[in-house]
Parts: C-alpha cells; sequence; structure tokens
C-alpha cells in the first residue's frame, strides 16, 4: 500500500480562512516593514556619532561645526590637544576608519565628499568655492601672508580691489553660491566673510552691498548662530544692516549684475 500520509502544507500556498488577498497584503506589509527598518539601520550606522572634531571657538573649527549642523551630520566635540594635527594646530577631524583631516578648508571638503555628495560633478561645482576662500579670501578678510595667521587688516571694503568687486557682481545675480541652495561652499566662504565685523569694527562694505546682502542671509540661519555663538552672530547682523542702511540698500551700489553689464 502506497504512503497514506499528506504533504505537509505551505502557508503561502494555501493561505488561513479570511477575505480575499488578507494573508498576501499581511506579507507585503511585513516585507516592507523589515525593509524601512533595514534602511534605517543603514542610515544609522552611517551618520553614526563617528566625526570628532577638536577645536575651540576662537579658532577656525566654528567653519566646519557649522556645515556639519547645517548637513545633519553628528559630530562630538574634542580639546584642542592632544591630537594627531602634524602642526599642532586646529581645527582637526577624525572619523571612522582611522581617517584625519587638517585644515578648515580640507575637513570641510571632506565632510561635504562623504555625506552630502552624489556624484563628482556635484563636487567639481563646490570645490573651488573652499579652496578659493582658504586661498585668496583669507587674505582679503584678515590680511594673512603665508606661515603668518596674524590680523593684519582687510581689503572687503575696498571694492577697487578686484576680487572683491566680482565677487559683489557674482552676488548680484545669485542667492548662494552653487546650485539653488546653501551648500559647503556657502559654508567656506560666508564665515570668512562674516569674520569681517568681528575683527574689524571700523571697516565699511556698503558699497558691496550684494555681499553685505549674502553675508546677512547666512548669518540669520540657525545654524550659523548655534555654530559661532550668539553674541558673533548678533554683531554680525547687526552691523550688516548698518551697512545696507548706509549704502541705500541693494540699489546703492554701481555693482551687481546689472552694473557689471552697464545697465545701472
Amino acid at each position: 500500500a502506497g504512503d497514506s500520509r499528506r504533504p505537509s502544507r505551505s502557508p503561502f500556498r494555501d493561505p488561513p480562512p479570511g477575505p480575499p488577498g488578507r494573508f498576501a497584503l499581511s506579507v507585503l506589509a511585513t516585507t516592507f516593514a523589515l525593509s524601512v527598518l533595514m534602511a534605517l539601520a543603514i542610515l544609522v550606522n552611517t551618520f553614526a556619532m563617528a566625526v570628532t572634531l577638536h577645536g575651540t571657538p576662537q579658532s577656525r573649527s566654528p567653519l566646519v561645526n557649522w556645515f556639519a549642523i547645517e548637513a545633519g551630520i553628528p559630530f562630538t566635540m574634542a580639546p584642542p590637544r592632544p591630537s594627531n594635527h602634524p602642526f599642532d594646530q586646529v581645527p582637526f577631524l577624525t572619523d571612522d576608519g582611522g581617517v584625519e583631516v587638517f585644515e578648515s578648508g580640507a575637513c570641510l571638503l571632506y565632510l561635504a565628499d562623504k555625506y552630502a555628495s552624489s556624484s563628482a560633478e556635484e563636487r567639481a561645482a563646490w570645490t573651488p568655492w573652499v579652496v578659493w576662500a582658504n586661498s585668496e579670501l583669507d587674505g582679503l578678510c584678515f590680511g594673512a601672508v603665508p606661515g603668518d595667521h596674524r590680523v593684519r587688516g582687510e581689503s572687503m571694503s575696498k571694492p577697487e580691489v578686484r576680487s572683491v568687486g566680482r565677487l559683489d557682481q557674482i552676488l548680484g545675480g545669485r542667492e548662494w553660491l552653487v546650485g539653488d541652495g546653501f551648500s559647503v561652499a556657502d559654508a567656506a566662504v560666508a564665515s570668512y566673510l562674516n569674520y569681517v565685523p568681528i575683527f574689524h569694527r571700523g571697516a565699511d562694505l556698503s558699497k558691496t552691498p550684494n555681499t553685505v546682502q549674502y553675508m546677512l542671509r547666512c548669518a540669520e540661519r540657525p545654524a550659523f548662530g548655534e555654530a559661532f555663538g550668539a553674541q558673533h552672530q548678533a554683531l554680525v547682523v547687526a552691523k550688516c544692516n548698518e551697512w545696507l542702511s548706509a549704502g541705500g540698500g541693494a540699489g546703492a551700489s554701481g555693482g551687481g549684475l546689472l552694473g557689471a553689464l552697464g545697465l545701472k
């Protein structure tokens, strides 16, 4: 006689009694929930509290703090020393995998590349601005020379200086430096610009209203105040408003996009 035992049933081929489709929907819902949980786990792992920044409020580390806050990158602050910075300075950033980065611009680019970049083309749009801020804007805002970071003076009050006037023209045609929103390029450039009213109380940027309006837009962002401090933020905002009032607002200068085209 043959084996009369019935084969075991698979619940996927023989659903329990109930309205048609209910079991299938239940399986789909469970699968979807598991997928969401897996995605969240990957996201949490990616943004784990791995970034550590050695710095102080009096250094240039707030530049890095600002972008990290804007981009939603968790980080922890550490004392300026000890660290593995080759020149024993700050800021100095570490991350998973033994990553170590020094120089504020390099820290910004690392964070943007790892946490905010989607393509080489995107990186190519913001990288020049970060490099320009460190290489040229630094000197325009502080009068620094290579190897000597002492504040010597500023040139941002002089629109006749080629880069100062050109920056005002560029900012007359756009709200942000790259694309339609705030990026790491703005964190680099606006941080330097907004140090001018802090270190040079007698500076007068009223002749470059587009630059001042850009400085004000950036300084009014909540993350700017969180990174640099409320007092720093308030002073920059007050000074920018003072310069705009003295210059008659955006239309006071012959700069800007219309001025560059000879239409103003």
